[in-house]
């Protein structure tokens, strides 16, 4: 005799991602089980703390207590960084992930706690309350505990008689994966695809797999769509974005400048270094310092010797023990290097230039008419984001930073390929492929998911297929 249907069984979009392109959770109920699709930290567009803090300090709209299991996709914090708080306020199941991921996770969720600590220290001070951190370190330890590692792509994995899962390959980042989820409950079985956030349907970043495409049937796929508005679809390929990155370089450094890469420091610090490494590595003539400069992107630069393996391994050893490169840690170091007037290649996080050590180079550099600054992913849509003001010059002579004028006169320039996230060209083809019943956006600004779905729509009928294309929103429940 099965099991009688639960009314409350269902997918519920309760993440900011549900209507943003940040703070992705989704819970699903099924079977008498509580299943948790990532729980990640809110990041506002606005860089404001205060609207952050609000946000990711919210009650949960479950009880933690009685989620059985959180599967998390990959390693960036909006995909995992509430995870100390989902553990602090009584969760203590199990965090489904691959090992890779949970080895990144811990330095960027340690990394977290320290940020939000400053962050909770700065609005304390500016509104004359106390503002608690949402977690502390002892969170971070006591998540890391939680971890269930699975790390074979396309194997099935049963974890008890209802929820069964298997990995997808997913290009966004090392150790990332797409989730397809299997659920039977004696009489009823529900398949659900989860995408996360999806790499480039062919893979022009180092150390990752091509993302695949599932075809087997799910009753319901959730899919991304940071970039279904089509803004950032690049007609470039690789190599024509490595000729400009050499171009770029070789003229900056001839006349004595500078060169600044804001980028994040997982994945993206790597994949440039890599880059770098393969255009002037054996070139003996070449005699620049590339400078990395953040402690946290030395250390993600350290665990990629600990978790690659192969001929991925092999090639990370070359780049990371390059003559040229000065991975620097030390503060007073890095104010050094910030002062020194040798010309020189500088990676530095944050990709969106709003804090970081990057922000003390830029302060440096973007007066100078010999520097430059070179984009390598997203910049932000609205002035609010210090890294959108510094690519869009023509509207701004000058930038304040730290309360201080900096006058905007460094070259600038951006290079589409190096994103981790697929293009709406790709998105459209991830979604318009599937074997399914429903096809839901999230991830996405309001814009993209409509401009996304409409894209779709058309995809899909070219197929000949019929299924429905939904649009998120926060809250919104889909039964199962």
């Amino acid at each position: 005799m099965g099991k009688k249907t639960n009314k409350t069984d269902g997918i519920y979009f309760l993440g900011k991602s549900s209507e943003d392109v940040t703070g992705s959770q989704y819970l699903i109920r099924f079977g008498g089980k509580t299943i948790l699709l990532e729980c990640g930290l809110y990041q506002s567009s606005s860089n404001s703390y205060l609207d952050s803090y609000k946000v990711n300090s919210t009650k949960f709209k479950y009880k933690p207590s009685e989620v059985d299991y959180v599967f998390v996709n990959h390693a960036h914090i909006d995909h995992c960084g509430l995870l100390p708080r989902l553990v602090s306020q009584g969760f203590n199941g199990r965090i489904i992930t691959t090992h890779e991921t949970a080895v990144v996770m811990k330095t960027l969720l340690l990394n977290s706690c320290y940020i939000i600590k400053e962050e909770s220290r700065i609005l304390s001070k500016r509104y004359g309350r106390q503002y608690d951190p949402l977690y502390v370190e002892e969170d971070v330890l006591a998540t890391m505990n939680l971890i269930y590692e699975y790390d074979q792509y396309g194997v099935s994995y049963q974890l008890d008689d209802v929820v069964g899962f298997q990995w997808i390959e997913n290009s966004h980042c090392i150790g990332a994966a797409q989730l397809y989820l299997s659920l039977h409950d004696g009489q009823r079985c529900r398949k659900i695809l989860y995408t996360s956030d999806i790499g480039s349907l062919k893979a022009k970043n180092h150390y990752v797999q091509n993302t695949v495409i599932l075809q087997d049937f799910v009753d319901v796929a959730i899919m991304e769509s940071t970039y279904g508005d089509g803004k950032r679809d690049s007609k470039k390929n690789r190599k024509a974005d490595l000729d400009s990155l050499k171009t770029a370089i070789d003229t900056v450094l001839a006349r004595g400048g500078t060169v600044v890469l804001p980028c994040f420091s997982f994945s993206r610090t790597q994949e440039l270094l890599t880059s770098l490494y393969e255009i002037y590595g054996s070139d003996d003539s070449f005699n620049y310092d590339v400078v990395v400069d953040s402690i946290l992107s030395c250390t993600v630069s350290d665990l990629y010797g600990e978790i690659l393996t192969g001929d991925d391994a092999k090639q990370w050893g070359s780049v990371y023990n390059w003559k040229n490169v000065r991975f620097i840690r030390d503060k007073d170091e890095s104010r050094s290097c910030v002062e020194s007037k040798t010309a020189k290649i500088v990676l530095s996080a944050s990709g969106f230039c709003t804090n970081g050590r990057v922000v003390n180079y830029l302060k440096k550099h973007l007066r100078n008419r010999d520097s430059m600054i070179i984009f390598t992913g997203y910049a932000g849509d609205n002035p609010s984001y210090l890294s959108y003001r510094i690519k869009n010059y023509r509207e701004n002579k000058t930038i304040s930073i730290d309360k201080e004028r900096i006058p905007n006169r460094a070259d600038c320039i951006s290079l589409a390929t190096f994103s981790s996230h697929a293009d709406s060209n790709d998105l459209t083809e991830f979604g318009s492929s599937l074997n399914t019943n429903k096809l839901v956006l999230v991830h996405g600004s309001k814009e993209s998911k409509g401009k996304l779905a409409e894209r779709l729509k058309e995809a899909i009928s070219n197929k000949n297929n019929t299924y429905k294309v939904v649009q998120s929103t926060l809250g919104m429940i889909i039964h199962l």
